[in-house]
């Protein structure tokens, strides 16, 4: 079966956010051979807590834990959905997030704008 990012929400990941407040966001992991890509969508609406963006740097250390992911393998990527407005910054975007990884600790986040179709070739190469 082929993966395309026509549904992110795979599942709902809950996860403490700032201050320890109770936050989620929607997950889907890819494993491949030669990494594991995981793309975290933020849930506006729905997130009671704190934002992907926001927690980026423990979120994807958590995710990578919690699933057995290779640090150096992560292909992390920050979704949000189009929300069907006119507003520039409510339309569907794409972030690669690399980290400075040391200690096992993640740092220095820089994103890197996708399409939607870089995204699908990731997850279907």
């Amino acid at each position: 079966m082929e993966a395309t990012v026509s549904n992110y929400q795979d599942q709902v990941y809950s996860y403490n956010g700032l201050w320890d407040l109770p936050s989620i966001c929607g997950l889907k992991i890819v494993k491949k051979e030669n990494n594991t890509i995981v793309i975290a969508t933020d849930l506006f609406d729905e997130n009671p807590g704190t934002s992907i963006t926001e927690w980026n740097t423990k979120l994807a250390k958590d995710i990578c834990d919690k699933n057995e992911i290779n640090y150096n393998k992560l292909i992390y990527i920050e979704h949000t959905p189009d929300k069907k407005t006119k507003l520039s910054f409510n339309q569907e975007s794409f972030f690669k997030v690399d980290f400075e990884i040391s200690d096992e600790k993640f740092d220095n986040p820089k994103w890197q704008e996708l399409t939607k179709d870089e995204v699908n070739i990731l997850l279907t190469e």
